[in-house]
């Protein structure tokens, strides 16, 4: 374990949680960074901040009801105020790439869903371009091999997510294709032809969905806005 960076995750996560006001109904993130900000809200909730959460996978679901963290059922939730999240990689336009925890379907989700978004994050995800981390395309089994195909066609290397020996299930049933791209690939033009292709569900592509962001960095947190989020 790199302790300088889940020092820098706890860090962002604090600062996030300090977003968390009473009566909000939360989206909570899933992933390792995720998990810090799912026990500093559950901290607060049990230091007397009452909100509702609404969990993007099994993991945190179980997690922040573990913590005493009231959770609604998408049905039951009329308006999300803010979601939490970590992020693969996000560059300086505050374009992110997410789904390494393969939950980006009901990531994307509630994140689209919330009036705000924050990433957090350690200072290792910021990158000047993305494209290093390996992209995820979520996509149903019966379909698979044929996005598969049709994204080599691409030029890229898309290969089958495994789990424990098998083709690793998402919370969905679905399968995951984890894409590395050739240097200089466009990725949200590539994200939005992959996109079109029948049998894909989702790609982790986020673009600018976020409102700011929160960066453990070795000088402390950084939060930036984005600038260019549509409202």
């Amino acid at each position: 374990m790199d302790h300088k960076k889940e020092q820098q995750k706890q860090q962002a996560a604090r600062a996030a949680a300090d977003y968390i006001k009473e009566g909000m109904t939360i989206g909570l993130g899933s992933g390792t960074t995720s998990r810090y900000l799912i026990r500093e809200a559950g901290k607060r909730y049990g230091q007397g901040l009452h909100f509702y959460g609404i969990a993007t996978s099994r993991d945190s679901e179980q997690l922040a009801a573990s913590l005493g963290i009231p959770l609604l059922e998408p049905e039951q939730a009329g308006k999300i105020h803010l979601a939490i999240d970590g992020v693969d990689e996000i560059d300086r336009e505050f374009r992110a790439v997410k789904g390494g925890g393969g939950a980006l379907l009901r990531e994307k989700i509630i994140a689209s869903w919330a009036e705000e978004v924050i990433w957090i994050m350690d200072e290792s995800k910021l990158v000047e371009r993305l494209g290093a981390f390996p992209f995820p395309v979520e996509t149903v089994p019966f379909g698979m091999p044929f996005v598969k195909r049709r994204i080599a066609d691409m030029g890229a290397v898309p290969i089958l997510r495994m789990g424990d020996g098998k083709s690793y299930l998402t919370d969905s049933g679905n399968f995951i294709l984890d894409v590395q791209f050739a240097e200089n690939t466009d990725i949200s033009q590539a994200a939005e032809q992959i996109r079109d292709m029948p049998g894909v569900v989702e790609t982790g592509y986020f673009g600018q969905m976020c409102s700011r962001i929160a960066a453990g960095t070795s000088s402390g947190v950084k939060v930036m806005e984005n600038p260019h989020r549509a409202v």
